[in-house]
């Protein structure tokens, strides 16, 4: 079984971080977990004295400036229900946001880091980026984000319904092994999902040639047996039901997510580049954004 004793939540004070910390101290009342509360102070980038701007000093933070912070945190953390004696709070300031949160996670260790994400998408999240994706992509454990329309309440006793995208990768397979985990450790139901990629030409036009559909076919029965032999070495003595669908898999993933109604996703992390990232996005980051439950990703 997998455990989690050690959870870190970085917070902003917002709602999405609010629903993030409600998680956080879900999980650790199911696991038995101590959580560290984390908020980073911004500071500014002092101006570029060549661009005709004036050079200042960036605002630190005094003893008197962090003790009140300290104390909003605390408030903040015991409104969501948070046992003191499972509790640590920490503060910290710097220019970049998820460099802090990473040096904080490498410092403390935690067995899951959980934060909460805006859910931008578009223009908006090319030109802003994203605190959230930065940690998801540079983490070295696993990371739970929560989306700002996540529900405000957490399903009592754990998670009840639990979908795990699998791949047949390396990271999906830790992540089957974590949901199954999860499930086990709820009592939920767990529903695992392997995707049949159609070809983009084929799922735009819909002109597909005659021998496709059987292709289709084949492909779909052949994963299904290999998802079931999967499924029943990871997932031993959980409810646990094995679907197959075709089509773009993180469209499916959040299809098969809002008809289920699932509690909580699953999914493997890939080491993907920056520029990958930027110009094709990745089925993570993708799931991410879109679904309303929140999102364990998990690497190999």
């Amino acid at each position: 079984m997998i455990r989690f004793q050690r959870i870190l939540c970085a917070v902003d004070f917002s709602q999405c971080s609010q629903h993030a910390l409600d998680e956080a101290i879900a999980i650790a009342h199911l696991y038995d977990a101590a959580i560290t509360v984390l908020t980073v102070f911004p500071q500014a980038i002092a101006s570029d004295p060549f661009a005709g701007l004036p050079e200042f000093q960036p605002f630190r933070l005094t003893d008197h400036h962090r003790a009140h912070l300290f104390r909003h945190l605390k408030t903040f953390a015991e409104r969501e229900g948070a046992e003191a004696s499972r509790m640590e709070y920490a503060v910290r300031e710097g220019v970049d946001i998820h460099a802090e949160i990473l040096e904080a996670a490498e410092q403390i260790q935690p067995d899951l880091l959980v934060i909460g994400t805006h859910g931008r998408t578009g223009l908006q999240h090319l030109m802003l980026g994203s605190v959230a994706e930065k940690v998801l992509h540079r983490a070295s454990c696993p990371v739970l984000t929560v989306a700002q329309k996540a529900p405000d309440a957490v399903p009592a006793g754990g998670f009840r319904r639990i979908l795990c995208g699998v791949d047949f990768s390396e990271c999906s397979e830790s992540a089957l092994r974590y949901a199954a985990s999860i499930a086990k450790q709820s009592a939920a139901h767990l529903e695992v999902l392997s995707v049949v990629q159609l070809i983009p030409m084929y799922e735009v036009t819909g002109a597909v040639p005659l021998y496709y559909p059987g292709l289709l076919s084949e492909l779909t029965a052949e994963i299904g047996n290999q998802l079931q032999a999967v499924v029943g070495a990871a997932a031993a003595g959980v409810d646990v039901d094995s679907l197959v669908t075709a089509g773009t898999p993180h469209r499916e993933i959040v299809r098969i997510a809002d008809e289920r109604q699932v509690d909580l996703v699953v999914v493997g992390a890939h080491s993907h580049s920056a520029v990958e990232r930027v110009l094709f996005g990745s089925t993570t980051n993708h799931v991410v954004r879109r679904v309303s439950c929140p999102v364990l990703t998990v690497r190999k």
